[in-house]
């Protein structure tokens, strides 16, 4: 890079730099803006302190607790399948006897048969649980097997619980997808949901195991005469609360969206805006190269995003009042994280800008699309715990999706009091979870590389009205590698009256 271009270069910074200057106003509100969350946050954080709860100590609950909804329980009805089998409808038989209610008892053929039921019948609303053998019967008269399989299947949506999520029973996942310090639903003596216990599965599943056992052998009948079966929650220690985190850990993906919202739309606008006024048309007649433009307003963008993302992590982690808002994290590692964001929301700001020519139409469109680009994140929050690691990367190809997962996943070690450091960029948050801080840095640098080439597609096969467009295939000729890479021509006849004043 010679003296002359580097000269060129930093000519062109001082246009960008100008031109943003002499909108000084939007320049205020873009960072204020940005500031104003985690300004938010920090008086929160004046309010809301980190207190100390606990310690816990839970009852013991017998097992054989029945729902509380089980009322006239002659109208409730308990399925068996197959319904073809002696010894099947016998053990359900017992499983009523063993519960001591008259529920009343019904057979299926098959699960496809119950299914019916359940979706058709409206008095399959009634139905407590449906007990599935999952056992090799060949005849009507075969006993039950030593080694018994079966399904317990009960309503997909809770009665007991007040508000019931709605993935139900969660029996796919070992842990929760967002990990609490404390004890889950601690002001419940019987653990809560998804409700083992008021729900009536373990009763139900004790009682089974009963009659299963009876089944073989009779003997037994005088040892369960003889013991109750409580079941107890584990005693937890006294944990540090952070009533800032539950406060706004759900929200905080959506916040960190709107606080680069302005910036990025500031780069599209910006872009199409000289390239409405024809100026970066006038600047490749004097003979500057498109690539210096291109880095010219990069190096604007990303100084910009230094200075905000610099003054982010002070408010975020100085601990101007009693706390920082993020206690155990390190304030570098998150740097470089919201960096890796602005380098390819940058790009993403690039890619938009070549399909567009009017400014206020480009403004309007790119806020759509960069908030269309973050709605799929609610639905990966909601069923995070079914989604695989390839998908949860793949979605990553947004990077207003990468930014969320990075945040949600900051607020869980955040809420394990270990938070996220250089030695933990490959560590997941929990036992199920395998999305890991590397995996979205990684794909916000490819995001950066991705848009990056779609923009310098775009820019050289749809120049604009006054370009030199190149054929879709130019990549392939090694003269139109060459041709992009160098001075874009443009038609000089038709910049008479164009005037570049700054």
């Amino acid at each position: 890079m010679n003296l002359l271009t580097l000269n060129q270069f930093a000519v062109l910074l001082w246009k960008n730099f100008t031109l943003k200057r002499r909108q000084f106003f939007n320049l205020i509100l873009e960072v204020l803006t940005a500031l104003a969350f985690p300004m938010m946050l920090l008086l929160l954080r004046a309010v809301i302190h980190i207190t100390v709860a606990g310690p816990y100590t839970f009852t013991s609950q017998p097992i054989s607790t029945l729902p509380s909804f089980l009322q006239n329980d002659e109208r409730w009805e308990l399925i068996y399948v197959p319904s073809n089998i002696d010894v099947v409808k016998e053990i359900t038989e017992n499983v009523k006897r063993n519960l001591n209610i008259s529920i009343k008892v019904q057979g299926f053929s098959s699960e496809i048969e119950f299914e019916k039921y359940i979706k058709y019948d409206y008095r399959a609303h009634k139905v407590l649980a449906a007990i599935v053998f999952d056992c090799d019967f060949k005849n009507r008269h075969d006993p039950l097997p030593l080694q018994v399989k079966y399904h317990l299947r009960f309503a997909a949506i809770q009665r007991t619980i007040i508000w019931p999520d709605e993935t139900g029973w969660k029996t796919t996942l070992l842990f929760p997808n967002q990990p609490s310090v404390g004890p889950r639903n601690p002001g419940h003596q019987d653990g809560g949901g998804p409700g083992y216990i008021r729900e009536g599965f373990l009763a139900i599943q004790h009682a089974l195991d009963k009659a299963i056992i009876l089944y073989h052998e009779s003997s037994a009948r005088q040892l369960f005469d003889d013991i109750s079966i409580l079941v107890q929650r584990f005693p937890y220690p006294a944990y540090p609360d952070d009533g800032l985190l539950l406060l706004t850990g759900s929200f905080l993906p959506l916040m960190f969206i709107l606080m680069f919202s302005p910036t990025v739309l500031s780069i599209i606008r910006s872009i199409v805006w000289e390239k409405e006024k024809r100026l970066k048309e006038y600047q490749l007649t004097i003979g500057l190269k498109s690539w210096m433009i291109w880095a010219a307003y990069f190096f604007t963008f990303f100084f910009f995003y230094i200075f905000i993302v610099s003054m982010i992590c002070v408010l975020l982690f100085a601990k101007i009042f009693n706390d920082p808002v993020f206690y155990y994290s390190d304030y570098s590692f998150i740097f470089v994280f919201l960096m890796c964001y602005a380098i390819a929301s940058i790009f993403f700001g690039f890619m938009v800008s070549t399909f567009f020519n009017k400014a206020r139409l480009a403004a309007s469109a790119g806020s759509f699309i960069y908030f269309v680009s973050f709605f799929p994140f609610n639905s990966i929050a909601q069923y995070y715990g079914r989604i695989n690691l390839t998908m949860k990367v793949a979605a990553c190809l947004s990077p207003n999706i990468a930014l969320a997962l990075g945040i949600k996943l900051l607020v869980k070690f955040e809420t394990k009091q270990t938070g996220v450091n250089w030695n933990k960029i490959w560590t997941p948050a929990t036992l199920e979870d395998n999305l890991t801080f590397g995996h979205m840095m990684g794909m916000l640098v490819i995001d950066a590389f991705l848009y990056g080439l779609v923009t310098w597609y775009i820019e050289a096969v749809f120049p604009g009205q006054y370009g030199m467009p190149q054929p879709w295939y130019f990549f392939l000729m090694s003269t139109g590698l060459s041709r992009v890479f160098s001075n874009t021509t443009v038609q000089n006849h038709q910049f008479f009256g164009v005037q570049l004043s700054l």
